[in-house]
């Protein structure tokens, strides 16, 4: 069976594919329950990951937290070469968008960390903190999600974390079990890294 993972011409089609943007979530996140690929941009994963199964690019583990998905070692190079394959093909003005839009995110990092950290030690007015820093970051979220198809999610599942947050539910906070938002930061922060890597 082929997943359609080899990428003619632009990679940028290729990599708007379910089975790629399914590897490609594997390789950001590490293990993926079914129903969360739905915030990756993937519809119906089961068909996806049934194929990926088979190419030996995908293996499913049983878990304390139920059945999760995560590469094989092929599947790590697979998600890899497609990233370099991107990075090959892409044009100087897709290059400096992306780098540009990981600067403007990594601005706001150390803030986010702080207020995470006075979260976990004082435990009041988050939500309030949290939508400040949210509005403050806004410019360079959307900027991340306008950047690259793999980067799409991001600003959405970042706000609907912290609406979450605002109607009383802290797990939206950190809960790294849950689309959180300092978990969905984290995501988008390393998913950046991962495919800026080498990028000039």
């Amino acid at each position: 069976m082929t997943t359609s993972l080899h990428l003619p011409g632009h990679a940028d089609e290729a990599l708007a594919g379910p089975g790629t943007r399914v590897l490609h979530a594997l390789h950001v996140a590490g293990w993926v329950a079914t129903e969360r690929f739905e915030v990756w941009g993937v519809a119906d994963a089961g068909t996806a990951l049934a194929l990926l199964q088979d190419d030996g690019l995908v293996r499913l583990v049983k878990s304390p937290r139920g059945e999760l998905y995560g590469l094989t070692p092929d599947g790590t190079q697979r998600a890899k070469d497609l990233l370099a394959a991107w990075r090959k093909d892409a044009s100087p003005e897709e290059r400096s968008g992306a780098r540009s839009a990981l600067a403007g995110f990594e601005a706001h990092d150390s803030s986010l960390k702080h207020l995470v950290t006075d979260y976990q030690r004082q435990g009041d007015g988050i939500g309030e903190k949290l939508a400040a820093f949210d509005a403050d970051a806004a410019a360079a979220v959307d900027a991340v999600g306008a950047a690259h198809p793999l980067w799409e999610s991001y600003p959405a599942r970042l706000r609907s974390a912290l609406d979450r947050v605002r109607d009383g539910d802290t797990a939206y906070v950190t809960s790294p079990l849950v689309e959180s938002y300092h978990t969905v930061w984290h995501l988008a922060h390393r998913d950046m890294r991962l495919l800026c890597a080498d990028l000039t």
